[in-house]
Parts: structure tokens; C-alpha cells; sequence
């Protein structure tokens, strides 16, 4: 299912969740766009956007910082995706459950985009909203790092736990439940949303995998969506995003990345009616906002993540993409972030 909509089955049990912290399930609900029969329909479509501005309202107004890992608790990976899910189970390994996840997520939902970056002593699993769906991604991003951990998991040996476990936003007070689901090896303020994985892990095999399924599989989807990869622009962000925090991210690394010469990416990109340039500048403009909204690093730490030489750069930018300063919307910030409403009394 391409596109910004996702079914509504990742809803699934938050109106009983919303009444038990004193609120009314059908207000917030009206708050963010989604239709109130999505609360008890999983078979509808929603927005993506809609649908993590309602996990980060019921988690604002009914005080549950934990709101999203408390979702992913008996979630299914295979539930939230669908037919995708097919397709992950006839991997041969888990590090191909990841590739296939990160290249194919699009057939699930461009609200959000994947990337998966090998490395020397294993490889990173990334998640990030994707650019334009929503200044807040802290709720989602939890519940969907709890809920592909939870598949790597199925594949591993007893007791397994991710060398590390990223989050761009900042640590909530509280980390019982984190560290109950993710492991103790936390990171916040990172680089990144992502799950850290040895090799060991990757080279897991999967014992129900059957590969003339999965090509079968594979096939299927791609010609039900009429195309045989993701939209480039969505690629594209992806590997940005991923890159950016380690270097220069050029047009010439992206296209190493993706395997294609620096000219034909952009002629992909010319006819998306898309430029390296712009997209670079909006994950920018998207990760400097959420960064300075929900993690601990100054503007001289999140000029330097974003590839700016100094703040002044970056705030530069800032003004231009924002409307205002970097320091204006530090207060701001802070400002609302006092400005927390009580649940109401059951």
C-alpha cells in the first residue's frame, strides 16, 4: 500500500488505553484527522501524518511519555505492515529481513522512510518520519524501533539484545520500560533513529524461509505498486538521512550508495521533478526543528550533526526555512513546554 496512508489495525487498542488515563479517546481523535471508527476498524485507511500527531497528543495530554513503547507491547510487525510482512518472512537471513524492510517499506506507507547502513562489525536498521510528516516523530519512533526489534528477536537466540539502540530525541526521565524492551544499551541525543545489530544476529538464518516464495513474493508486490523500486526521491532521503550525521553526504556518496553514477541520479531526481539540493535541504530543515524540539544538544552541537561548520550557518538556514530564529524557538520551546494539560479526573 503506497503512499502516506496506513491501515488503521496500528491503532489497535488505544481507545481502551486513553480512557484508563482519564481522557476521551473520541476528542483526540477529532483533534488529529482520524476518523473515530479507525479506534475499533483495523481494516481502515488513515493518514500516516494524522497518525503520529495522535500518538504524540494522547501522549502530551494524557502525561504518558511511555505511550508509544506501551503500544508496541503485543504488537505484531506482520500485523502493522501486511502483505510486506510475506515478504520478510521468506528472508534467508535476518540481515536480508532488513534489506528487503529498508527497500521495500514504501509498499507500506511513505509517511516514514528506512534505511538500512552495513557496517564493519554489523549494520544499522534506521527509521525516520519522513519529510512533512509531522514536527514530532518521538512516540512513533519508539513504537516502531519496539516493534521491528521485536521481529529481529523471534530470529535470535534466547535472551538476545541489540549491541544499541538509538533515539535523536532526549531521554525521558523514566527508562524501566525502555529497558525492558530495548536492552540496556541505550543511546538518546544520537544521530539517529535506529537499531544497532552484530553480525552475528545478521547471519541468523531464518528457519521457515522458502526462497521461490520470496521471489514470488517479491515480484507480486512490485507489480501490484507498478514499479520495481522505491521512488527515487524516497531513496534519497532515506540515504541522507542516514549519511548526513558521518560527513559531507554529497550527491557523489548518495549515488555510490545507491549504486548509480552522480549524472543518472540526477537525471532520476530531474524527472521525480526532485534535486539532491532540496531534498538535502529539507531533511535539514525537518531534523534541525525536531532536534532542537526534543533533544538535549545546543545549536552549536546540531549545526555540527546537520554538516554546518558553525552555528551561525545553521542559523541562517534556520531563519530562512522557519520564519525565525534558532534562539526564538528555543524559547518557544520552552515556553510550551510548560504549558502541560492535566488528564482528566475518572
Amino acid at each position: 500500500m503506497a503512499g502516506p496512508l496506513i491501515r488503521s489495525v496500528i491503532l489497535s487498542g488505544a481507545a481502551e488505553k486513553i480512557r484508563q488515563y482519564g481522557r476521551k479517546p473520541g476528542a483526540i481523535a477529532r483533534k488529529t484527522g482520524i476518523p473515530m471508527d479507525a479506534l475499533s476498524d483495523p481494516d481502515l485507511l488513515v493518514s500516516g501524518r494524522a497518525v503520529m500527531a495522535f500518538f504524540e497528543l494522547v501522549a502530551t495530554a494524557c502525561r504518558r511519555r511511555t505511550f508509544g513503547l506501551e503500544m508496541s507491547v503485543g504488537a505484531h510487525l506482520g500485523a502493522v505492515i501486511g502483505p510486506l510482512w510475506l515478504l520478510l518472512r521468506n528472508a534467508l537471513t535476518v540481515e536480508q529481513m532488513c534489506i528487503d524492510l529498508a527497500k521495500h517499506f514504501d509498499l507500506y506507507s511513505s509517511a516514514a522512510v528506512m534505511t538500512y547502513r552495513p557496517t564493519k562489525s554489523g549494520g544499522f536498521l534506521h527509521w525516520s518520519a519522513a519529510i512533512g510528516s509531522g514536527e514530532s516523530e518521538v512516540q512513533m519512533s519508539e513504537f516502531a524501533v519496539a516493534t521491528i526489534l521485536g521481529e529481529i528477536r523471534m530470529h535470535g537466540p534466547p535472551g538476545w539484545t541489540p549491541p544499541g539502540v538509538h533515539f535523536r530525541h532526549e531521554a525521558p526521565a523514566d527508562l524501566q520500560l525502555h529497558r525492558r524492551i530495548f536492552g540496556p544499551h541505550l543511546h538518546f541525543n544520537s544521530e539517529h533513529n535506529a537499531i544497532e545489530l552484530d553480525t552475528a544476529i545478521l547471519r541468523r538464518p531464518h528457519s521457515a524461509a522458502e526462497p521461490h516464495v520470496r521471489s514470488l513474493v517479491q515480484k507480486v508486490l512490485r507489480d501490484d505498486e507498478g514499479s520495481s523500486a522505491a521512488p527515487i526521491e524516497l531513496q534519497v532521503e532515506g540515504l541522507i538521512r542516514a549519511l548526513l550525521p558521518y560527513g559531507s553526504c554529497s550527491a557523489d556518496d548518495v549515488s555510490q550508495a545507491l549504486g548509480i553514477s552522480t549524472r543518472t541520479l540526477q537525471l532520476h531526481l530531474n524527472q521525480a521533478g526532485q534535486s539532491f539540493r532540496s531534498i538535502k535541504d529539507s531533511v535539514r530543515a525537518d531534523l534541525a526543528q525536531k532536534y532542537l524540539k526534543h533533544s538535549g544538544l545546543n545549536a552549536t552541537q546540531v549545526a555540527a550533526r546537520l554538516g554546518y561548520g558553525d552555528p551561525t550557518s545553521l542559523s541562517r538556514s534556520f531563519r530562512r526555512w522557519h520564519g525565525t530564529s534558532v534562539r526564538s524557538k528555543q524559547r518557544a520551546l520552552k515556553a510550551n513546554a510548560k504549558i502541560l494539560p492535566r488528564p482528566a479526573q475518572r
